[in-house]
């Protein structure tokens, strides 16, 4: 994995970052150009090439006999596939937009070539959610994770381990959103306001689910195993809630919110 200092920052990530007084530079990823995948182009070309040669062998011996090439140009465009597939993968590879994502004191850039940089406060962030999907092919099995951001009335900042020096950024954006957002959300809990994590809420009455409810009384933990939200009820063995993780926004938040109103509010 890259040092993150090494990574040069484009110039116009960097204006951007400094015209929005943004603070200094604390991470960045991007995306690599994508590869010419040969093992997948070098069939394509060679099969394409063969029944292009053999369609011109068919027209110019048609056209020999009878001149009537045109009698081989089903082969002829049945050659050309093949080799259009390969000329789209050849043009996706040099033509694709590149995405950074800069991780700055005070918020985020994101900046896709060739259009403009957009830069979002801490402020102007919803929320963060984060997910590992295990990919299996029945003989090796993957992990791909990723790290998204949705701005307010914007499009969403998704970065995955497919970005150079992923892991330490999801780690240090998320420490840093959970260090603005929790001190926020807990004073709208102290003047009585309800606050949402898109899949569940909180208050000093209970936690939500949709219509459920469960007063704290009645919560005996809280708690994310396996990417799963577990919330267990007293004297009940069976959770009252078990939902994957990721769809919750700002996981962090709301465990360090649901533990403290549970100490407070819960069964002693």
């Amino acid at each position: 994995m890259p040092d993150q200092g090494t990574v040069v920052v484009p110039p116009a990530m960097r204006d951007a970052a400094r015209d929005c007084e943004l603070g200094g530079r604390r991470g960045i990823v991007h995306t690599e150009p994508r590869r010419l995948v040969w093992a997948a182009l070098t069939p394509l070309l060679v099969v394409g090439l063969l029944i292009l040669w053999f369609g011109v062998r068919f027209a110019v011996e048609d056209q020999r006999t009878s001149g009537a090439w045109y009698f081989s140009l089903p082969i002829l465009v049945l050659g050309m596939a093949p080799l259009a597939l390969a000329g789209w993968l050849v043009v996706r590879a040099w033509t694709q937009p590149r995405i950074w994502v800069g991780h700055y004191e005070r918020g985020l850039v994101r900046w896709v070539t060739g259009k403009v940089p957009e830069v979002y406060e801490w402020d102007e962030i919803a929320g963060i959610t984060r997910a590992e999907t295990h990919v299996t092919n029945g003989l090796t099995s993957a992990a791909q994770r990723t790290l998204t951001v949705f701005p307010a009335g914007a499009e969403p900042i998704v970065v995955s381990d497919s970005c150079d020096g992923f892991a330490g950024f999801a780690d240090d954006v998320d420490a840093a959103f959970t260090r603005v957002r929790l001190p926020q959300d807990a004073a709208r809990l102290e003047t009585g306001e309800r606050v949402g994590f898109l899949l569940v809420d909180l208050d000093h009455t209970g936690i939500g689910h949709l219509d459920l409810r469960l007063d704290w009384q009645r919560v005996e933990r809280v708690e994310v195993r396996n990417g799963i939200l577990i919330i267990r009820q007293v004297g009940v063995r069976k959770p009252w809630l078990s939902i994957p993780s990721h769809p919750v926004w700002n996981v962090r938040v709301f465990l360090a919110l649901a533990e403290a109103l549970r100490r407070q509010h819960g069964p002693r």
